[in-house]
């Protein structure tokens, strides 16, 4: 076609049934199925699974209900049972899943042969917070265009230069 009457699709776009679909915004038509094993796998990483995760490992006690059977009321949301570690709730869900994770497989596996108290592991947490909350503090005090503009470029040329006066010191033994 000229044109004035318009332009036609160039070679190989031409619009045919086969790929409509695959770019469509048709709302019947699925782009991507999900097989069963990957919605299995969805609702593992789930957040659901991770809060419940961190209070079975970090407020098993606080979740005791009397003479030590485990009370059916866990509704509680994470911030009325762990002190904040940050600003941001999900930074502090992805921390506390980390930290459950270390707890877990690192301190209750020799604390729980010593003692059933759960008094070490919450004040290994209630530390944890403290630290985490004086970090944040002194990272948003922190000025990054001084550091990454000024201070940065010095620190890697002292470091270089200090490796490469190293390696011209060092005298190698004939062989």
């Amino acid at each position: 076609m000229d044109q004035e009457q318009g332009r036609t699709a160039p070679r190989g776009h031409a619009r045919t049934k086969s790929n409509t679909s695959v770019g469509s915004n048709n709302p019947n038509k699925p782009r991507h199925t999900r097989s069963k094993s990957t919605k299995k796998l969805d609702s593992i990483y789930s957040d659901e699974a991770t809060i419940a995760f961190i209070k079975r490992t970090l407020c098993a006690q606080q979740l005791t209900g009397p003479e030590g059977s485990r009370a059916r009321n866990t509704s509680k949301p994470l911030s009325e049972l762990l002190p904040p570690l940050t600003s941001s709730n999900q930074v502090d869900l992805q921390l506390y899943a980390l930290i459950s994770i270390i707890i877990k497989d690192f301190v209750q596996a020799w604390y729980s042969r010593i003692t059933p108290d759960q008094e070490f592991t919450d004040q290994v947490v209630q530390i944890i917070a403290h630290c985490t909350r004086a970090l944040e503090q002194r990272i948003t005090a922190v000025d990054l265009e001084a550091l990454i503009l000024d201070e940065l470029p010095e620190l890697i040329d002292v470091h270089v230069t200090g490796n490469c006066h190293i390696d011209e010191n060092l005298s190698y033994p004939p062989v």
